[in-house]
């Protein structure tokens, strides 16, 4: 268990690295798509700030949330025994209609985007860091998009959204993002 969490902490330390030094992107030559994408989803974590309030129903951890998980136990074992702001992190698996409090980050898994909409919805007022995978994630009022190009794990950030729900995202981790904004929604009947 020791030697995973080191190899764990090693690659989390890379992948810091690789956020603090390139272009928001990570090449899949040495890890898995979900492995990158673990790593991201624990950085993030560490980027943004959350008001008071988003503690205030779901106890003292720090709760990333997935609907979908195609991370098999990748995430787990990266969190395992990691605290952020005295607050130890926890991973959790959100059935189809479960409450989301609690959650402070919900990931969006690709088979998840046709309850994406559905889910952001529901969560469209709270101080919930959401991150997906789908081409309309953005649109429908996600935060943190991942998109793969060329063999590469890029993510795109829409600041308006993280703003309305009062987060606030690290001027650093922004730089290293495409900033987005959703696209204006067409009214039935014009062109």
């Amino acid at each position: 268990m020791r030697v995973y969490c080191r190899r764990a902490a090693a690659a989390v330390a890379a992948i810091c690295l690789i956020l603090g030094h390139s272009p928001a992107s990570v090449s899949q030559a040495g890890a898995g798509e979900y492995q990158v994408k673990a790593a991201f989803l624990y950085n993030f974590a560490k980027f943004v700030d959350w008001p008071p309030q988003a503690f205030a129903r779901g106890g003292p951890s720090f709760t990333i949330c997935l609907a979908g998980d195609p991370f098999a136990q990748e995430l787990d074992k990266i969190v395992q025994g990691e605290v952020l702001d005295n607050r130890p992190l926890m991973v959790r698996r959100l059935a189809h209609g479960e409450d989301m409090r609690g959650c402070q980050m919900i990931y969006i898994a690709s088979e998840e985007a046709k309850r994406s909409a559905e889910i952001l919805k529901a969560v469209d007022d709270d101080p919930i860091l959401t991150v997906g995978e789908s081409d309309d994630f953005i649109d429908n009022g996600g935060i943190i998009r991942f998109i793969k190009t060329g063999g590469r794990i890029h993510f795109q950030i829409n600041p308006d959204a993280a703003e309305r729900v009062s987060l606030k995202i690290s001027a650093r981790l922004l730089r290293l993002a495409e900033i987005v904004r959703p696209r204006p929604r067409q009214r039935a009947g014009v062109l």
